[in-house]
């Protein structure tokens, strides 16, 4: 009878340690993350400081003092680096097609170029679209069926800015937006994709916007509905407060944007730091850029209002 009711007892404990939502743990529950982003390592077009870096040795030297500014600000949190490859790249359209152009388009082997060397070294890889004449349905399928997203250490970012309206052409003009359900609706495919491949950690979905009906500047609302945003428990959504800007302004609207009171779903938070890129030529940075203390409140912005809440994810562009 005692060793039936051992082997009971083993049962009922493989089952709960096979379940996949018990068993799956976040990132953004306790690290901080830093990405670089960028369309690739040295690859043109150069957009964002990514570029600027040969490889994954070069990138973490240049990363490094910015890691220890973080860690002595964030509240004791690790940091976990990584980088923001703009996989879909939204160009002018033509008569046919998404308007993207994927960075695994050509020759390039994004596993063992990225994925692959980023899990070797402890950090992540975030593959971003800009949409275009797509969708975040399709995009994130498309992401699926080449493989990446069985990697752990491989997440996804959603940009409505490029995402392009009904008849036009050109990705930016006006202001592209996705709606709460398009979200919702990623985060369902993501969830079910964790539970079917019984994978260990939560995938990430970052989101960037810098118009939102809380600020209510003139920018459309890049995230339509946002109040109807739902939680998954495999999927830490991540509000990024994207944009140019000076500190007061980009605090600003990174406190309206991610308010859990005016947004109940809205628990993780990003920010986007523009840096001048000396391979950027049309002045595209923040005058000036804020420092790793202001962005986790350890120093005040002049002039303007604290950071309500710490950010779990840095973006350096």
């Amino acid at each position: 009878m005692k060793s039936l009711l051992v082997s009971l007892l083993a049962l009922i404990l493989t089952a709960s340690a096979e379940e996949p939502n018990a068993a799956t743990a976040g990132l953004l529950e306790s690290h901080t993350i830093l990405t670089v982003y960028g369309r690739g390592f040295s690859t043109t077009p150069i957009l964002g400081m990514l570029g600027t870096f040969q490889d994954f040795d070069e990138l973490a030297k240049g990363t490094a003092e910015t890691v220890r500014e973080i860690a002595a600000v964030n509240g004791g949190k690790p940091v976990v680096t990584g980088v923001d490859l703009i996989y879909a790249m939204a160009v002018p359209c033509q008569k046919k097609g998404d308007c993207l152009l994927y960075l695994d388009g050509g020759t390039l082997d994004l596993i063992e170029t990225y994925i692959k060397p980023a899990a070797q070294r402890g950090a992540i890889v975030i593959l971003d679209t800009q949409l275009g004449r797509s969708d975040p349905v399709a995009q994130v399928r498309r992401m699926i069926e080449k493989g990446y997203l069985k990697f752990e250490n491989v997440h996804v970012a959603i940009d409505p800015e490029f995402h392009l309206l009904p008849k036009r052409r050109v990705p930016g003009t006006p202001i592209g937006t996705v709606t709460a359900q398009q979200v919702n609706e990623v985060q369902k495919l993501l969830d079910e994709y964790v539970v079917s491949e019984h994978l260990r950690t939560k995938k990430i979905l970052i989101v960037h916007q810098f118009g939102d009906a809380a600020v209510h500047d003139g920018v459309p609302y890049m995230i339509r509905d946002k109040k109807t945003l739902a939680t998954y428990p495999n999927v830490q959504l991540a509000i990024d407060a994207d944009g140019l800007g000076t500190p007061v302004m980009k605090v600003t609207k990174y406190n309206l944007m991610t308010n859990s009171e005016t947004y109940p779903s809205v628990r993780f938070r990003g920010i986007k730091i523009f840096y001048r890129c000396p391979l950027e030529k049309y002045g595209h940075f923040d005058k000036p850029p804020m420092t790793m203390k202001q962005v986790f409140d350890a120093a005040p912005v002049p002039g303007g209002p604290h950071m309500a809440a710490k950010p779990d994810v840095v973006i350096i562009a």
